[in-house]
This record gives C-alpha cells, structure tokens and sequence, in this order.
C-alpha cells in the first residue's frame, strides 16, 4: 500500500535536476535557506506500487559480441553454465610466399584476457578482471568444419545470418558438433588462466641465457605444435593446410579462405561437475591471433656469388570473422520451475532470479493497481493538472528511484555488483542513462548515478541489509509531464553497464532482447519481489517531490 510522509526541513529553493546532483546515493540535506523573494516549499515522500516477476532469457543472438565467454562456471543456487565458442580466421596477407625449404618451427595461438594493470616502482602488475570461479577446467581445441557463412540464404540478399546461443542458425539448422570437432588440435585437462604477464625474447646459443624482448599482457597462449605436454595434431598437419597451398586460390580470397579454412572451435568442461571457472577473452585485440613461425632458405648474390641462409618468417590468422558463443545450461529444477512459470505474472513474484547468459531477468510495471483501486491515472493526476488540454505541474518530481533488497539467505555469496534497467517495449536504456554523465575509468564503471552500485542498509532493527538502487526521473518525468508510454521495464544482470547493444532473442514473445552486458556475466542475485511477504523489503517506486501548488 502506498502511503505519504513530510521528511526534512523546508527548502527555499527548486531542485531542478536533482539526479545530477545527487550521484551518490547521499540523503537530502538543508539547502538554500535566506533566499530572499523566494517562498518556501516542502520536500514531500510517497511510494508507488508496482508489480515485478521473473523471466526467463530464451536463446539469443550471440555471434560477434564484445567480448566472448569461455568457460565453466557453477552457480550453487541456480546450477552449472558451460560457454563454448566457434570463430573464423582470415589471414593478415592473401598472397604468402613461404619460400624454399620450408620448415615450420611453432604454431601460437593467443588471445589476451580481460585484464586491468598497476605500475609501481617500475613492476607492472595485472589482474584479470572478468575471471568468474577459481577451479581449473578442461580445455579443448579442435579445428572447425562449419562453414560460418555470412549472410542467410532465405532471406534478404544483405541479411546476415543470426547465430543463437543454443548452438542453432535463425532457420533451425543445429551447428553439428560432429563438424565443430573435426580435428584435436589441443587438450589440457586441467586448464587456469594465469595473471602473469606473457614474457617474449630469444636464446642466445652463446651463453645459454634467455634474453627479454617484450612482454604481454595475460593471455591465453598456447603452443598448436609438437606441444610435449599436450595432445597435438598429426605430423604434417598444418603444413598440408598451409604451406603446401602457396599460391592455391583457397588462400587467396577471404571468401575462398573462409569456406576453406573454417576456424577454430573452443571446448570447455567442468572437471568435477561442480567446480570450475568462466572468463572474458578479448578476440578484439590487436593481439589475438594464430601465428605460424617457420624457416626457409634465402639466396642473396654478392659479388656475383650466391649465399643462402636460413630466414625466419611468420604467417598471421586473426579472429576478424563470425563468432559464436554457445552456451548449455543445467538449472536445478527448483530454479528452472520458477524461472519458467508464467502464471504468476499477473500478480507478481515474491523473489526474483536474476543470472547472466542464458539465465533470467524481471520485468518490472510501474504505477500498477493497488488493492484500493488506485489506477495508474490516479497516480499520475497527482502530478498533473490537464485543465484546458494543457499538460501542468502540480509537483515537482526532485528525484524517483527504485530499490531492491537481496535475499541473502538465497543469493549466492558472489552477486554482482551492477544491475541494469533498460526499456523493454523498444530495447533501449532510459532517459536517465544518457542523463547521466558520471564516469570512472571506463564504461563499465560509469553510470554511478542512475545505476548505484549495491550498497549494505541498516534497518530499523539494526539489521544490515543489501540492496541496489536505480535512480529514474527522467523517465518518471516524461511519463507525467510528456505523456510518455509507461513501458515495462526489464532488469537484469550487467558485467558492463556500457554494454548495452541488443540480442534479440529467437523465438518472439513479449520480452524480445536483453542487452549484451547481461549476456557476458554468469553471475546471479535473488532479490525479494512485488508479493514479498515483508513490504519493508518488497520493492517500489519512490519519489521525492515539491508541491507547486502551495
């Protein structure tokens, strides 16, 4: 039930934009006292009603996304998430000339992590910042077989294909496994990522000592050839694929390579089903690549004399086409059921189960019903005067914002630290989040203001409870004052609040997207719902606001 209270001293001044201002969750304070001229008004508080329930997060586009995932990760309450990807490669130069004689020396593979550095004293250290889980896993890279092609044969000439993350194409077709593992190039049954710093140089024959040429950022590096601790193609393996084809048409177009060279495919496994770990690979970089390092002979006349030595050379593939991250769930079935039950929509959900991936969100409806018959007309009449057709304040919205409590008891220990609120009717972020222009070091870390971070409440019982808030004036005020639609809302899990570009799911209901920061965190958090039990801790809207009538 909404109910209405007179809080802090009077006020001699309007607070305009009250959100900008307030970027951290701060309470009111007495301000602008001995203006002259000026009349005084009051800081009112009520609390709207609204309705919030679960929703689960059906396959969605997830070719080409920022970042990609790989990994295990298991979530005590809501079960394992396995993350796997495909991805093509091209070639950095569509003519190679590999020479004479050529012999292939290494084949590395690497691809740096998400990562953050500090210096100090000269000692640069780093931390792997989208590292999820702490147990190793097992690791498999196979050569792939699927063609990825770009574009979808049944529909538009320029349409590209969609790619979902239940392993299907937009027309149904499943990727064949079978195709994805056509060749072990690689197996570590007890793979962890390492913060180190990758160490690059040379052996110098004369003292026997390994001399430092640079250093790289922690990444997933691994030797693709005669590796002695790990599982490695066929002799001649990628000799046949590669040198043997100089001057072949296969090497020389990017659509040709495409279909001939089709990729790499990347297995992970849980090793003892209930541990393991989950990370962001940044295929982005500069840096990511497949580099083939070989020898051949180089004859230079001198005076009328021919010399030949042995050259180095290289031959670079880089992840510079489709990818596909592909992800299987195994939810308990507690979970699963309240995830997937939809007849609870129309009163609500006493908890609500938000995870990452292929996880959950909630919806969210603002100015709902109440049980004395209060309409979302009445609430907004409270704001408004629409005398003569001509839309006017009667109070002035200083600051609106929604909180939700954790369920400690429920949650897992590792919830995140964000969460996002996005317009679901047209996928996109609300006023506020381009209002906002409070930002840290990066993107992620931005948006402090309409997005606060979780923040810990003691109660009136001295008890301390999380909770998150997410400041919405802006889109409060459009609703009462520019007849804006009052839109469900979608809420979910973020790694990257600035990650916000659409996967639209692949089968059409009335959620049709979630936005790609919710899609890269495996995290989770249960939040108490609209039918809690406890109305203390069940969420609503909240506004603070001045009467413009007095």
């Amino acid at each position: 039930m909404s109910h209405t209270k007179s809080i802090l001293p009077k006020l001699t001044c309007l607070l305009a934009v009250f959100m900008i201002s307030f970027s951290c969750d701060n309470e009111f304070s007495e301000i602008g006292t001995g203006i002259v001229g000026v009349p005084d008004f009051e800081i009112q508080y009520k609390n709207y009603p609204i309705k919030t329930y679960n929703k689960r997060i059906t396959p969605f586009e997830s070719n080409k996304l920022e970042n990609d995932l790989l990994g295990y990760y298991y979530d005590p309450v809501f079960g394992g998430s396995n993350v796997s990807f495909v991805g093509q490669m091209r070639p950095t130069d569509y003519t190679p000339n590999f020479g004479d004689n050529t012999v292939l020396d290494s084949v590395i593979l690497t691809i740096p992590f998400s990562s953050n550095s500090t210096t100090s004293d000269e000692i640069t250290t780093y931390e792997l910042d989208s590292l999820y889980g702490s147990s190793p896993i097992k690791l498999s890279i196979f050569k792939n077989d699927f063609l990825l092609r770009n574009f979808d044969p049944g529909a538009g000439i320029d349409d590209a294909q969609k790619y979902y993350s239940n392993g299907s194409l937009e027309s149904g077709q499943l990727i064949e496994p079978s195709l994805l593992e056509s060749q072990l190039l690689y197996f570590d049954g007890n793979y962890f990522p390492s913060s180190e710093s990758v160490e690059l140089g040379t052996f110098n024959e004369e003292t026997g000592d390994f001399e430092l040429t640079s250093n790289l950022n922690p990444s997933l590096r691994l030797h693709l050839y005669d590796n002695p601790l790990n599982l490695s193609p066929p002799e001649g393996f990628w000799e046949n694929i590669f040198f043997e084809r100089e001057g072949d048409d296969v090497l020389e177009t990017e659509n040709n390579f495409y279909n001939y060279f089709r990729g790499l495919y990347f297995k992970t496994e849980s090793i003892t089903g209930t541990e393991g770990h989950m990370m962001q690979l940044d295929l982005n970089s500069g840096g990511a690549n497949l580099m083939f390092y070989y020898t051949y002979d180089q004859t230079i006349t001198i005076d009328g004399v021919d010399e030949t030595s042995s050259v180095q050379g290289n031959y670079e593939l880089t992840f510079s086409g489709n990818r596909v991250n592909i992800f299987e769930n195994n939810f308990t079935p507690s979970v699963l059921q309240q995830i997937n039950d939809t007849s609870t929509d129309s009163e609500g959900d006493d908890l609500l189960y938000l995870k990452g991936g292929e996880g959950s969100m909630a919806v969210i409806e603002l100015f709902t019903e109440d049980e004395l018959g209060s309409t979302q007309e009445d609430y907004l009449n409270e704001f408004r005067d629409l005398t003569n057709g001509i839309t006017t304040a009667k109070r002035l919205v200083n600051e609106a914002f929604l909180e939700f409590y954790v369920d400690e008891t429920l949650s897992n220990s590792d919830i995140p630290n964000r969460l996002y609120i996005y317009d679901i009717d047209n996928n996109i972020p609300l006023a506020d989040y381009f209002f906002d222009q409070s930002v840290n070091s990066s993107s992620a870390d931005s948006k402090y203001s309409h997005l606060v971070p979780l923040a810990s409440h003691t109660n009136s019982e001295g008890v301390e409870q999380k909770k998150y808030k997410i400041r919405l004036t802006e889109h409060i005020n459009n609703i009462i004052l520019n007849d804006s639609t009052n839109v469900k809302l979608g809420l979910v899990i973020s790694s990257n609040v600035g990650a916000v570009r659409s996967r639209n799911f692949q089968e059409d209901n009335d959620v049709k997207s979630v936005p790609s920061g919710s899609v890269l965190s495996p995290k989770s958090v249960i939040l108490h719902g609209s039918t809690s039990e406890n109305s203390d801790i069940s969420p609503k809207l909240n506004i603070y606001y001045t009467d413009s009538t007095n």
